[in-house]
């Protein structure tokens, strides 16, 4: 099984992201570009897709990302700044990473409309554990 195989494995496992309908449309050593339709389910009471579903974007591609070239990372923090409303019929979120030291990496996150006009920016921080690869492969094995 490849790193990437894997990854995608261990994330479809999270039923949030299957909740809000987020797809996997690249992962690669350089970034993680992900997808969801906004839906009726996930407007505010203004019509816009709502924040915390915007930001649990963000937070799934850093997440795919930063699993994927450090296993196993979990997010510490993150900030999102919004800079535009958006409206359906989806959002794309892609991360880069930007920096890593020790234990730490940190990346940026952009969210875009279907117009690809930027909507968001986001820095997560995550923590990198000490994990074997090939332990995650064997509790991953089908």
């Amino acid at each position: 099984m490849t790193d990437v195989e894997l990854t995608k494995k261990i994330f479809a496992r999270d039923n949030f992201i299957k909740l809000i309908g987020a797809e996997i449309l690249e992962l690669t050593e350089e970034k993680a570009v992900v997808r969801a339709a906004i839906t009726e389910n996930s407007l505010n009471a203004n019509g816009f897709a709502q924040g915390g579903m915007l930001y649990t974007l963000a937070d799934f591609a850093f997440a795919l990302h930063a699993n994927l070239i450090h296993p196993s990372t979990v997010t510490q923090g993150g900030r999102i700044d919004y800079v535009r409303a958006v409206k359906p019929p989806y959002v794309t979120a892609e991360a880069h990473e930007k920096v890593r030291a020790g234990h730490n990496t940190v990346s940026e996150v952009i969210l875009r409309d279907a117009q690809d006009e930027t909507v968001c920016v986001c820095t997560f921080n995550g923590f990198v554990k000490d994990v074997d690869r090939a332990l995650l492969q064997e509790k991953f094995r089908e």
